[in-house]
């Protein structure tokens, strides 16, 4: 019976890209049957009343390629050979449900690795609007803490570490020791925002608008009481992306709040955002870092980790923008 290596090179060599990029199915419908809650790390994000769910795993990470190179030496040869040549994809499924709760499923992870071209994440709706009561629960003294600071958890997790499982600490001189940072990079963070409901309909412009929508997240929202209409409607994918444009844009422009977009301006060469595989926005992060600290009195820290990560950005083949050009001032 003829078997793998019988194949000429050519042949063999498409297979294995096949299987190198294979996609798995993402979840039909979100659930926490499969789901954990990781707390491996101390985030930064702001996740009190709502914390993002990660998938349960039997193995350590999703790699496609760490079988093949554990198959045989000639095998092994062959796929590192194409991974050598490979521009690394991972492809992040990402499902929310009621516009809070956030299911992490990692769909395609060629191999791991700490410099990515693309990172492409489906955001996938599903379920209902938020009430104007889980809004106000939303509400804490440092500001809203929902669906926003899930996501800025997810990514955060995975500058840190990548796609796999949670870490365990390894004990020294009977002290834990602090987890292992991977340094991560991203080329270009691609977002994809659509609607998974199947169910419910869009709300009609006279019911609620994108303000309206606003308005139940930020906790100012106010009705009369009887049944909030947001449990009868979905939200509408472009409102998501829209809010999550602004709320990026702030973390990564503010003059005194930029300590959370810091790690997204040294890891990620651009942002873009897609509704139903349509561009809808592509966040400049050249530009803004160019013009940050340009205004006000920065310190001489902001001012040197300014000037160290324009250097770290080039030296990863990021666009950068260098602050004395006129043009872009």
């Amino acid at each position: 019976m003829p078997s793998f290596m019988d194949l000429p090179m050519e042949i063999r060599a498409m297979i294995l890209e096949k299987v190198i990029n294979g996609h798995r199915t993402p979840p039909i419908s979100p659930s926490t049957s499969n789901m954990t809650d990781v707390e491996d790390m101390k985030y930064r994000a702001t996740i009190i009343s709502l914390r993002p769910y990660h998938e349960q795993r039997d193995t350590h990470s999703p790699s496609n390629s760490l079988p093949l190179l554990l198959t045989s030496r000639q095998v092994s040869m062959e796929t590192q050979s194409i991974l050598n040549r490979m521009k690394i994809t991972y492809v992040l499924d990402i499902s929310v449900l009621d516009d809070q709760f956030l299911f992490s499923t990692w769909i395609s992870v060629p191999r791991l690795t700490i410099r990515l071209s693309t990172l492409h994440v489906n955001v996938r709706l599903f379920g209902r609007i938020l009430t104007a009561e889980e809004g106000d629960r939303q509400m804490g003294c440092g500001g809203r803490q929902g669906f926003h600071w899930c996501f800025y958890a997810l990514l955060e997790r995975f500058l840190a570490y990548g796609p796999v499982s949670p870490r365990k600490p390894h004990i020294d001189n009977y002290r834990i020791s602090s987890y292992e940072c991977r340094d991560i990079s991203v080329e270009n963070l691609v977002l994809n925002f659509q609607s998974a409901e199947t169910e419910l309909p869009y709300p009609p412009d006279d019911i609620m608008d994108y303000n309206g929508w606003c308005g139940k997240h930020s906790g100012s929202f106010r009705k009369n009481p009887g049944i909030d209409e947001a449990l009868s409607y979905k939200t509408r994918p472009e409102w998501l992306l829209w809010y999550l444009r602004s709320w990026l844009k702030q973390i990564t422009t503010a003059y005194r709040g930029a300590s959370y977009g810091k790690q997204i301006h040294e890891r990620i060469g651009t942002i873009t955002m897609l509704v139903d595989g349509r561009l809808d926005t592509t966040i400049d992060l050249a530009d803004t870092l160019a013009k940050l600290y340009l205004t006000g009195a920065p310190s001489e820290s902001e001012l040197e980790w300014k000037k160290k990560t324009i250097l770290r950005r080039e030296a990863r083949g990021f666009p950068v923008v260098r602050p004395s050009d006129p043009e872009r001032e």
